[in-house]
Order: C-alpha cells, then structure tokens, then sequence
C-alpha cells in the first residue's frame, strides 16, 4: 500500500486576474470555522486555493468513493470529468501570465516521483498536461538530498518565504510520489500608508487584556459596509495592478469574533463587496506579521473526506503499476506580513507517497481595528487566503 503524506504552507497576500473555481466559497467559510473553533485564540491563515489544487491534484488519480468525497467536498461542477477539472485548475496558472507592473504572482504545481515508478498515462494527461504539474524523477532512498531538492524548488517558488517545507527525515525509501503546490504573492496598497502616520496605539485582545502594537493610519476612499447581520463592518483594500484586494471585517464589540465567524460559515466573502460602497474612511490597521501550522487530516475529515485516509482509499489512476495508495497525513503552515507598502503571500503543499501497508451625502465613516479581526484576500470569484488576528 501507499500513503500519501500532504503538507502545506503559505504566506499570505493577493493575486491578479479573474479566471477560476467556483468550488472555494463552501470550502472557504467551513474552513475558516473549522480550523478557528479549534484554534481560536491562535492567529490563523490558510490558503483555500492551495488546499483545493492539492485536493485536485489527488482527485485526478481518485476513482471510486475516493473520488467521489473529492468531488462532493471541492464541489466541482464537471464531477467525473477529469480533464474538464483538470483545465478548470490549470486556467488559474493563467493569473501568472496576467500579473504586470509591481504585482507578483506565482502558482505551480510538481510532481516528485520515485525512479521505480511512473506515473499513468491518464494522470499525465490531466495533471501534467492541464494542471502544469512537471513530473521530476527523484530517488527517495536518498532521503536528505531529495528533501533539500524538493525544498529549493518551494524555496524558488516563494521568494524564499517558504523554507524547509520537508524536514531531511521526512522521506525515505518507500516513498514513491510526492506532490507539491507552491503559491506565492506580492503587491503594494493602492493607497499606501505613510510610515510617519503609524504610531502605536492599543490592541484588545479581550475585553480584558490590551497590548502596544504599531498601528497604521490613513484617510482615503475605500469600499466600506455596515452589516447588521454580522454584527461587523467592513472596509476592503485594493491592491495595485491586480484586481485583487484585502476585506478586513471587524467584529462591533470587542468579544465579537467568534459570533462572526460563525455567522461568517453561510457567508459567501467574495460577493461582500457588492453590498459595499465607496466611503470615505478613517482607517486605523495595525501591522502584523506571523506564522500559523495546522494539522490538516482531522479538517478535511469533517468535509467528508475520509476514505482517502483509509485502506479503502482508490487512487487506482496516479501510478501506472497498479499499487494501492492511501493519504497519511495532512498538515499545513503559513506566514503572512502585512504593513505601510503591501503585503507578501506563499504557499506550498506536498503529498507523499508511500507503501501501505445609488447615491449618498458625502460622510467621513472611521475604522478602527484594535480588537480581533478576520481578514480575506481575495478577488470577485475566490479567496486565496483567509484567517484572522487575534494577537500580537
């Protein structure tokens, strides 16, 4: 038997272009809440984009049940075509090509395969072919220098933001594939803030504990929205030469963060905005900066997704020798920088393979984020990052 062992990590930022998966919103919003009700004092980041193309690429070697808890949990449109998913994830490679000017954007796949084996045909076809995952024949026996190999490569991907993805003794003789998902983003505010307007100011981590943090200031238009049913409000930050932004949604009380998140669960993040207007906003942001790690099988299992864990994982169309394979372990890291530029994101995923055994009067509106807040990157169709602050 084979085990597929998955890690991911990312940094947090935005993205370009308009292209994509309609299947993140549900995945998005559950994930968020389900990683957050276990770690709710932590601050979090994952990257549903990331985690989706990883998924996809197991779902183009799933047959079965395995396939069908894939498709279910991802919710794609074409469930049982496999090219047409295929070419879906692969049209998010597109944005790479799109991103001009002070924007960076860099999403790619890889394949890491054992020199005993190769992979199907048919798993070519789509993941190679469609999903731009190059396929690296590596030996796995040679465990440090593979790891080092596959590392260099996340390195590269990441602008270095991403090191070390596989610990040296992470790999061994019976591994037989590993695949990788590397995200990686960069820009600038549209309006930027002055380093000489962030002073520090205090941040509620509760209603009872406060901390000095650097918080950043400005005045300027942006879109802002009061949201009742949240109990929130709202302010989104474009980012320049992209059509991507950063919705910051603050809870109204100082406690509140748990009560939107939860609110947040049925809440589609990328139609936000259309309820939003341009206001004119005294904005209050404090920077921050920080790394999240996440267990990421005990997730996924409450999505559904639970036979590829099992002895009665299918993935019967990644390899051309018919071997049995079954997912391991999942685990996922992140890092996010956000100050008075921009803000700066990565990504990387691994799986590893081994043998089983209308019109307003003019008003000035103030934002002030100096308690927990959730934060989502994101553009009109997907989220690429979502998480939120808790701390410093």
């Amino acid at each position: 038997m084979f085990a597929i062992r998955q890690l991911l990590l990312l940094i947090a930022t935005a993205m370009a272009a308009a292209v994509t998966c309609d299947c993140s919103q549900t995945l998005t919003s559950q994930l968020l809440q389900t990683v957050v009700s276990a770690q709710p004092n932590d601050n979090v980041i994952v990257s549903p984009i990331s985690i989706e193309t990883c998924l996809a690429l197991a779902y183009l070697g799933a047959e079965g049940q395995t396939a069908a808890e894939l498709a279910t949990s991802l919710q794609l449109p074409q469930a049982g075509d496999k090219r047409a998913v295929a070419q879906k994830f692969g049209r998010l490679f597109e944005k790479t090509k799109s991103a001009t000017g002070t924007a960076t954007f860099r999403l790619a796949n890889r394949i890491y395969i054992d020199e005993r084996f190769q992979v199907s045909p048919q798993y070519n076809a789509y993941a190679v072919d469609q999903m731009h995952a190059n396929a690296e024949s590596v030996r796995f026996a040679d465990a440090a220098a593979t790891a080092a190999n596959i590392n260099s490569w996340v390195e590269a991907e990441t602008d270095n933001k991403i090191r070390d993805l596989i610990p040296a003794n992470g790999l061994d003789a019976n591994t037989a594939l590993v695949l990788v998902n590397a995200l990686y983003f960069k820009a600038k505010w549209v309006n930027q803030f002055h380093n000489h307007t962030t002073t520090r100011r205090h941040f509620h981590e509760s209603a009872a504990r406060k901390v000095e943090v650097d918080m950043m200031k400005q005045t300027d238009d942006f879109l802002y929205g009061d949201f009742p049913e949240l109990d929130a409000t709202a302010v989104e930050l474009a980012y320049l030469d992209t059509d991507v932004s950063m919705l910051v949604l603050l809870p109204k009380s100082v406690d509140g963060l748990a009560d939107l998140e939860a609110k947040l669960k049925s809440v589609d993040l990328t139609k936000l905005s259309t309820a939003m207007r341009t206001e004119e906003v005294i904005l209050h942001l404090p920077k921050f900066k920080f790394e999240f790690e996440l267990e990421l099988k005990p997730v996924l299992e409450q999505f559904g997704i639970t036979s590829m864990f099992s002895d009665e994982a299918d993935f019967s169309s990644l390899l051309a020798a018919q071997e049995k394979v079954a997912v391991s372990q999942a685990q996922h890291k992140a890092f996010i920088e956000v100050n008075e530029s921009g803000t700066e994101a990565a990504a990387a995923t691994y799986l590893k393979i081994v043998p089983l055994s209308a019109s307003f009067q003019q008003q000035t509106y103030q934002f002030v984020a100096d308690h927990p807040f959730v934060f989502a990157i994101k553009d009109n169709e997907n989220v690429y990052f979502v998480g939120h602050v808790t701390h410093f």
